[in-house]
């Protein structure tokens, strides 16, 4: 079984080359011209490039995924969330255009680390289990999944169209630390709170996890946009609450920084899956 992804998951073209996982590069557009995610421009060089334009982020290349849906062997594509991006929606028309019944498409619900994480699963249960096995193991670790950002400039949701109207109430307070949060099946960011300090939000965050359960048996994500100090300060204060948890840190790509704009943060949780 082949698994097939974008680069929504964060992976990288080494990460997936080593993992035998078919990467589709989601694409970005600065003045006018056209980039790969990941393949063609690097989120060092993209931010230096939007410091002066606006850039628009994009599903990957219709043609791209065609080719992969003529490939006669059976297929797991888990796709960047519905909503948030119109990667799946787009996926789906392939899908019925080609009638590609020998390609399961999946809906992730979620984006960055915590779409890593599900890819990397299906692909460790491709050994052993069929597709539906995966996709019921996937939506069992959808269950308690959550993802949080904080950015810097929220110009850049505001023009991505990606906040609920409530959201975009935030974003009168630049001078403070605001939060909007994607919880599983949402196809907008809504409004989670406004923080006055970094630390403040990420103890705000934390709170929220402990309510709602989060332990040893989650997986923690953090990810940025060029922003490794403030990240690592969301570390060490996850640390401090959640003693010996898993915690992984990842650079945004550039499509992300897109949504987020540059500086942004984001903390992720997912149910882990451990078994066989």
């Amino acid at each position: 079984m082949r698994i097939i992804t974008d680069t929504g998951s964060l992976m990288s073209q080494e990460q997936a080359k080593s993992l035998n996982i078919t990467l589709l590069p989601l694409q970005v557009e600065v003045n006018g011209k056209n980039f790969r995610d990941y393949f063609e421009l690097k989120t060092e060089e993209f931010v230096e490039m939007i410091r002066s334009a606006v850039p628009n982020s994009s599903q990957p290349a219709i043609g791209e995924v065609m080719a992969e849906y003529e490939n006669p062997q059976e297929a797991l594509h888990i796709a960047m969330t519905k909503g948030l991006s119109s990667t799946y929606d787009s996926a789906m028309g392939v899908w019925n255009q080609m009638n590609a019944k020998h390609i399961t498409l999946f809906n992730s619900k979620t984006l960055a680390g915590t779409q890593k994480y599900l890819v990397e699963l299906a692909v460790r249960l491709s050994q052993k289990h069929n597709v539906q096995e995966i996709v019921d193991r996937m939506e069992t670790c959808l269950a308690s999944c959550q993802s949080f950002l904080v950015p810097v400039d929220f110009n850049f949701l505001k023009r991505g169209g990606r906040l609920s109207p409530m959201a975009a109430t935030l974003s009168g307070f630049l001078h403070l630390k605001p939060i909007v949060t994607q919880v599983e099946g949402s196809q907008k960011l809504e409004k989670f709170g406004v923080a006055r300090t970094w630390r403040n939000a990420a103890d705000d965050i934390i709170s929220h996890m402990v309510k709602q359960g989060v332990s040893l048996t989650h997986k923690i994500y953090v990810s940025h946009a060029l922003n490794g100090e403030v990240a690592q300060l969301m570390v060490d204060r996850i640390k401090k609450h959640f003693d010996s948890i898993e915690i992984e840190i990842l650079p945004l790509s550039p499509v992300m920084v897109t949504q987020g704009g540059p500086g942004c943060v984001a903390v992720q949780y997912i149910l882990k899956d451990d078994r066989d």
